[in-house]
Order: structure tokens, then sequence, then C-alpha cells
């Protein structure tokens, strides 16, 4: 075990993923002494996130660790072994803007995140964002892991592979979350169902379903109680939507991992806008825009601040070991050289879903071991599945290269190649609004 106490930093604190990473750094003996660095642009945020961790950390009497917090990245980021990133700029007025600029042109989403229009631009920004975050990490800790949790996960992981040499992996709750969350769903308990998955972020193709403690496969048990429970028949308060998965599942005969409103960024062949009020769909833009001008998310700071929230019924313990966020456990694996398996992380294929690109960045499982976090064999995704997926990993291929060269023929081309835009004068026009109302964040665009 190394003799220097790690240094591990966190930008963009004030998200709530900072509460997962405190908790898991004074759980296990390699932390202590470690210097925890927390690091946001925004005072109110990083205040909030400093008190929370301070408060999760004193309630330790074993574990030690040294918390700083500074508005200044390289102060963060200066020899630091393990960088997390949760950040983006405005990202909520933003949101609205990414929905809003192509629906003007007839091309409708409910979310903009990851996917469509709304996912390009998203990622085109943050590209552009991380370009100088892996500057500063060149210079400052070459040798330093990112662990990123920013979106749009599967086009920024592109990017790092593509065009930096910072070891880099892409980290995410939708697998490992989602099937904790429908394993209570059906009655069961988190950890229950072992899962063995893979595709693109927040599109996931399920491949086989276990009980823990079984041999076999209960893949038909499970689809038969998807199809019989109320959660995929229609919608309730504050529970993912899923019956857009259940019809997805039923048309392309495999399970969808991702909840409804991030499968659908990638699926086109989603209702018609003109349908969305029966199913009780509606575009994100309005809620977002309730959101633009708080400088901190109400739900977040209630949640840091450990003050009473309306909480959703599933996870029915938030707190549950189970939905534990998975840096830490990496750093352990890394650090200790301890073969630790991870049902679902964002890595490069070479070879996990053998019918796909083998550079590609897939989710799929992984194990670290020796140094890295290697991918495991899941198997060929069929014929549908594959080819949704092949689309994707070309335009993330592409818009990462768009960004990164700051060329608009590839964005127009890429506009032109994604499922949702119908024709060439849509993604033009498209283009030439996000290129103007967003030129003084696509800094690689002249």
């Amino acid at each position: 075990m190394r003799n220097k106490k790690l240094k591990i930093s966190m930008l963009g604190a004030g998200s709530g993923f900072v509460m997962s990473v405190a908790k898991e750094l004074i759980e296990h003996e390699i932390f202590n002494g470690c210097e925890f660095v927390l690091q946001d642009i925004s005072p109110e945020r990083l205040g909030v996130a400093e008190e929370t961790v301070a408060g999760i950390l004193k309630s330790s009497k074993k574990i030690k660790v040294m918390l700083k917090a500074t508005t200044d990245r390289k102060i963060a980021l200066d020899g630091c072994d393990y960088v997390i990133t949760s950040c983006e700029m405005n990202r909520y007025a933003n949101w609205v803007k990414d929905l809003r600029i192509p629906a003007k042109h007839g091309v409708h989403q409910v979310q903009g995140e990851n996917g469509g229009p709304g996912g390009m631009i998203h990622a085109m920004r943050n590209i552009c964002m991380f370009r100088e975050i892996l500057a500063d990490m060149e210079k400052l800790c070459p040798d330093g892991w990112l662990m990123n949790f920013t979106n749009p996960m599967s086009i920024l992981c592109t990017y790092f592979k593509n065009y930096s040499p910072i070891k880099a992996l892409g980290f995410c709750h939708q697998v490992h979350g989602s099937f904790g969350v429908i394993a209570e769903q059906l009655g069961m308990q988190p950890g229950e169902l072992e899962v063995i998955s893979g595709g693109i972020n927040h599109l996931n193709w399920l491949f086989d379903i276990r009980k823990k403690g079984t041999r076999e496969s209960c893949m038909q048990e499970f689809l038969d109680k998807v199809r019989h429970s109320k959660y995929w028949k229609k919608r309730f308060s504050s529970v993912p939507p899923q019956m857009f998965t259940l019809e997805t599942m039923n048309t392309f005969n495999m399970y969808p991992v991702g909840y409804d409103d991030h499968i659908i960024e990638y699926l086109p062949f989603f209702w018609e806008e003109s349908e969305w009020k029966k199913y009780e769909y509606e575009s994100l833009a309005d809620e977002y825009k309730k959101q633009a001008n708080k400088k901190i998310h109400t739900l977040e700071k209630q949640r840091l601040l450990g003050k009473e929230y309306t909480k959703p019924p599933f996870p029915v313990n938030n707190d549950h070991p189970y939905y534990a966020e998975k840096p830490c456990q990496v750093i352990m694996a890394l650090e200790t050289n301890t073969p630790t398996y991870f049902d679902a992380i964002n890595i490069v294929n070479h070879g996990a879903i053998s019918n796909l690109p083998s550079d590609a960045i897939v989710d799929v499982p992984g194990i670290a071991v020796g140094g890295h976090v290697r991918s495991i064999y899941v198997g060929e995704l069929p014929m549908g599945p594959m080819e949704i997926c092949r689309r994707q990993i070309t335009l993330h291929e592409m818009i990462s290269k768009a960004a990164h060269e700051g060329n608009d023929s590839l964005a127009v081309q890429a506009l032109c190649l994604d499922p949702y835009v119908r024709s060439m004068s849509q993604a033009r026009k498209i283009w030439a609004d996000f290129r103007t109302e967003y030129k003084n964040y696509l800094t690689t665009f002249k």
C-alpha cells in the first residue's frame, strides 16, 4: 500500500453526489488521513456542500479525512490523485433552450440531456468546459484519474478517450440504481437482483437477470412480473415513468434499462407530441425554467442539509448501502489491487458487446484489477438494439470531434444523422440557432 496520503477532489461539489462520496470515505481505512477538496464556482453551493460534508466526516470516530473547500479549480487539482467531476454551467437555464430551440424548428423532445439535438449541444458545451479541466489536469496532476458523473456521459467519455492522455472513467447509477428501485417495485429488496446488461449510458439492454444465491436465470419470471406490474402500466407521482419502457421491451424483445425519460432521448419512435398528453408526458422545459433562477435547486439544498422534503416512494431508504455511488470503491480497488466487480461502468468496449465497435465507449460490467478497469464480455445485441446503439456511438464520435475541432460542417452532419431530425433544413436551422445562442460556451468555434 502507498505511503503517500491520497488527495481526492470533487469539482462541482454543490451537487448531491458529494454526500455519497463523503459517506464512503469514512467507511474504509485506506481513506484515513486523506485530503478531500470540495470545489465549486458557486460560493453558496460550496458553502452548503462544505457544511454537509463536514458533518458527515465528523460522524466517524475512526477514519479522519482532512476537508478543504475552494472556488479555485487549480488549487483543487494540484497534485490530485482522483478527480471526481459533477459540474456544468447554468444547467437549468440552458436546458430550457436545448429543448425550445429544436422545437421551434419542429423537433420535439421531452428531455434533451443525453440524446437528440438537445443532448448534442449539451455535450458540446460541456466538452468545451472539460477541455480546460483536462488541460489543468495534464499540468497539475497528469497521473490522476478523472472520475466523471457529468452528462452526457457517453459523449464526454468518448471525448476523454480521443483527445486526452488523462485516465478517465464514467460513473452512473442508472443500471445499479434502477434495478434497486425495480426490485423494490416488484416486492424484493435492493440488491436481490443481479443483472448483466450492456449498451450506451442511459440505454442499456438486459442480457440476463438472476436472484442472488441462485444459479438459474429468472429472466422470464422478471419479464412476466414487469408485464403485470402497475408501475409499468401508468404514471405515479414521483416515480420514474416506465410505460414506454414496456412498449419498447414488447417491440424489441429485450428490456431497455434507464426509465422512459432517459431511453426516449435516443428513440425518436417515442409517441408523437400530439399523444404526449394522453400518456401524461410533457416537455421538461417548463420545469427547468422554474429552477433556472434559483442559485441552488431546492431539493438538492434540502437533501444536502438533511432537511425534510417530499421524498419519492422509491428507494424506500436512500441510505441503503446498495445505493452507494462507486468512485470510492474503484479507488480502493486500484490502490490495493483488490479485484472488484462493478455491474455497470462507462469504459472502452474492447469486445464486451461483440457486435459494437471495439473502441466505442459502452456502459457494461467491469472489473478493477491490475491498475485498470477492464470491460467484461456480455454478448451480442440483437439487430434492433444493436443498431440503436451503433448509430448513437457514431454520433458520439462525430459530436466530440466537431466540438474539439470547432467544425461547423461536422455539427450539421451529426444533426442530419440524428434520428430525431427529419430534414437537412431542420439540421441547418437548429445548428445556426445553437451557434448563436451558445457562442460564449462554444469556445472552440471561431
